[in-house]
This record gives structure tokens, C-alpha cells and sequence, in this order.
């Protein structure tokens, strides 16, 4: 037996062996046998390592281990995340975000709403933007994008005097447009931002290839069930507001021999703007539908991720008095 010291304290080494052999514990001095190290034997150490302590220590570390990244993952998914490479942004979550969790209050710009002319019935499409002056407002190139309360505000608009079982559900906001596709909250390949020269515009938020479908309005449109109501609404909004729908809106059949309805789009897509020759060189349409009655619009050729969406407005008819207007 060797002893040594640390730090001024003795400290005397002995092997199991040596204690079994050697004297019985009651006749070995306390002066011998201080301290001393053991070595577990085999069998010790193979019982330790199968203990049901050292098994559930074990299975903690693997629960941890896959539990983490789960709850990482459901947090990205509850957020927005860029994910352009699948053409958008992909929004994951079932539900829209509720008013209080955005920020949104609509509540004040009811006060800028004007009271209703009393003929307002009456009125036909070009009475109702000279009564708004949206000649104006139409030539302004400087306005700026609608806001999530401004788009939000009209959608409650068209809920309370157009449809109330519209629950306005999808979890994409309409400042990103729509699921273009139900229940795949990924909005369609484009965003909205200034048009030089034209005001605001939509975008290719990627490359889009011919024959793809870029825009979807059987999926994201409303629609006015007659003139009364689509004056209702419009009269019910402020001024600009106004001013933008009777832009925005158009009349358009649902199907071959049917009649016209009023119809619009109440996010983002709205914002297309029509191409043509006086736009000159890249300024032709990319993005139309097939057919008159038809509110799918597909890519007429390849679109380049930058490129400004256009449509041609004469795709659907126009004569506003066959709506009532």
C-alpha cells in the first residue's frame, strides 16, 4: 500500500484485493485505511449500463433529440417563410392571423366614408366616378400599395351588404394575394410594388413558364349579385376606395349564355395592369385567360422572375349598362 500526498492532506491508495485479504474491517487501523479507490468489476459495469436510470436517461436523450426539431419546425411553419424557390411565399398555418394579431383597425376609416347622394340608386357607372372625382385618382401614379387594414376594411364591407357566409378564411392576407391552389397556403407567383410610369403593378416573384397558370380567379373573386348591391358597396367605402374598385372591377358571364355579373378581386390581383402596343417593346400582354368567361389566367409565354404581370382589360366584354350600370 503506497501513500501520497495532495495539498497537504495524506491519502492512502488500497485495492479491493488487498482489504479482502488483509485484516478483517474491524482490526484495520484507521491510520491504513483512510480512503480508498474502487474499480467496479465487469459484471457491476454490465449491470450499471443496462439499469433502467441509464435507459431512461437514454430515452430522454432521444425524445429531446426529435422533440426539439419538431417544435423548431412548427414555429417556422407559423411564420411566414421565403421559400421563392417554390415559386412565392409559402405561408403555413390553417387560419388567417385575427385582426388583433396583425395590428389591423378599421374602425377609423369609416369616418371618412361620404354619406350617400339620395338618388344614389340611380346612379350609372360614370355618375358614380364623377361623384367621387376618380378621374383624379385614377391619373395618380403615386399612390401607394393598399394596406392590410385597407384591404381587410373592404372585406368586411362586402361581407356585411354582399355575402355573409364569405368567411374570408384563406391564411394567405390579400397584401400577398391567395392560395392559389386550396388548402396549400402558397400564394400565386407574383407581388405587388410600383410600376414605373404606371403606378402600381404585380410582379413575377419568379421564373414562370408558358402555359402556367399565374393567376386563379375561380378560387379568390367575388361577385355582386346585381347593380344595386355593387353600388351599395361601393358607396359604403371612402372615396379612394371607391375610386380604385370602379378600376378594379369588371363585368365578365360565368358561362357561355349566361348572364354578367359584376366580379372583382379583393387582394392583390387587382393590381394587374393591362399591357398593349402603346407600352411599347415588353409591354405585350403575358397573362390571359382562355376565354371570355373563364377567370384562370395562364402564362401566353415564358415570364422572367421581375417581370411586370399584364393582362389585356379587353379580354371581358364591357358595356356597363348590360349590369344595370
Amino acid at each position: 500500500m503506497r501513500s501520497f500526498t495532495t495539498d497537504g492532506q495524506t491519502t492512502a491508495r488500497t485495492s479491493s484485493k488487498m482489504i479482502n485479504r488483509g485484516r478483517p474491517e474491524d482490526k484495520t487501523p484507521p491510520s491504513i485505511i483512510t480512503s480508498f479507490e474502487t474499480t467496479p468489476s465487469k459484471e457491476a459495469k454490465r449491470t450499471t449500463r443496462g439499469s433502467p436510470q441509464r435507459r431512461q436517461k437514454a430515452n430522454h436523450f432521444w425524445i429531446v433529440l426529435l422533440v426539439v426539431p419538431l417544435f423548431l419546425f412548427a414555429y417556422l411553419l407559423s411564420r411566414m417563410v421565403d421559400l421563392s424557390f417554390l415559386g412565392g411565399v409559402f405561408l403555413m398555418g390553417l387560419r388567417p392571423p385575427a385582426d388583433d394579431e396583425v395590428g389591423v383597425n378599421v374602425d377609423h376609416i369609416d369616418q371618412e366614408i361620404m354619406d350617400f347622394p339620395d338618388d344614389w340608386k340611380t346612379y350609372d357607372y360614370n355618375d358614380i366616378r364623377e361623384h367621387f372625382d376618380c378621374r383624379s385618382r385614377s391619373k395618380d401614379n403615386e399612390k401607394p400599395l393598399p394596406s392590410l387594414e385597407e384591404w381587410q376594411f373592404m372585406r368586411n364591407k362586402f361581407t356585411q351588404i354582399v355575402d355573409g357566409t364569405n368567411k374570408w378564411d384563406d391564411p394567405v392576407p390579400p397584401t400577398l394575394g391567395y392560395s392559389l391552389e386550396k388548402g396549400i397556403p402558397v400564394p400565386p407567383p407574383y407581388h405587388a410594388k410600383f410600376s414605373a410610369g404606371k403606378g402600381r403593378g404585380l410582379f413575377a416573384s419568379r421564373d414562370i413558364k408558358k402555359g402556367e397558370v399565374v393567376h386563379d380567379g375561380t378560387v379568390s373573386d367575388v361577385i355582386f349579385p346585381n347593380a344595386v348591391v355593387w353600388r351599395r358597396f361601393v358607396f359604403s367605402l371612402t372615396p379612394e376606395m371607391a375610386c380604385d374598385c370602379t378600376d378594379w372591377h369588371w363585368m365578365q358571364k360565368l358561362e357561355e349564355g349566361g348572364k354578367y355579373f359584376m366580379v372583382a378581386g379583393i387582394n392583390i390581383s387587382s393590381l394587374m395592369n393591362s399591357g398593349g402596343e402603346e407600352y411599347g417593346p415588353g409591354g405585350l400582354p403575358n397573362a390571359l385567360p382562355h376565354s371570355s368567361t373563364s377567370g384562370k389566367f395562364y402564362a401566353s409565354r415564358d415570364i422572367r422572375e421581375g417581370d411586370e404581370i399584364l393582362t389585356d382589360y379587353d379580354a371581358y366584354y364591357t358595356n356597363w349598362k348590360e349590369v344595370g350600370l
